[in-house]
C-alpha cells in the first residue's frame, strides 16, 4: 500500500502445500494444477473459485492489508 504522502505499507500472504508430480484439476493455471495445498487432499486447481479466494497467498495478504486500510481512512 503506498499513500500519497510517500508512506508505503507492505504485507505478506502465504499459502503452504507442496508440488506434486502430476497435474489435477482444471480450475486454475501456472502452477495451480501441481500445487496441493497442505492440510487438504486437492491442487489449486481442484479447488472452487471461491475456495482459492479464501486460501490464497494473494487473499491472505489482503485480510492482512484491512487494517492498514482501515486506519489510513479513520486519518482522512
Amino acid at each position: 500500500i503506498a499513500t500519497p504522502d510517500g508512506r508505503t505499507f507492505t504485507l505478506d500472504g502465504e499459502c503452504r502445500g507442496e508440488i506434486i508430480p502430476e497435474e489435477r484439476g482444471t480450475n486454475g493455471f501456472g502452477y495451480d494444477p501441481i500445487f496441493q495445498v497442505e492440510g487438504l487432499t486437492r491442487t489449486m486447481a481442484e479447488l472452487s473459485m471461491e475456495e482459492k479466494n479464501r486460501l490464497s497467498h494473494r487473499a491472505r495478504a489482503i485480510l492482512a492489508a484491512r487494517p492498514v486500510l482501515m486506519q489510513l481512512t479513520d486519518e482522512l
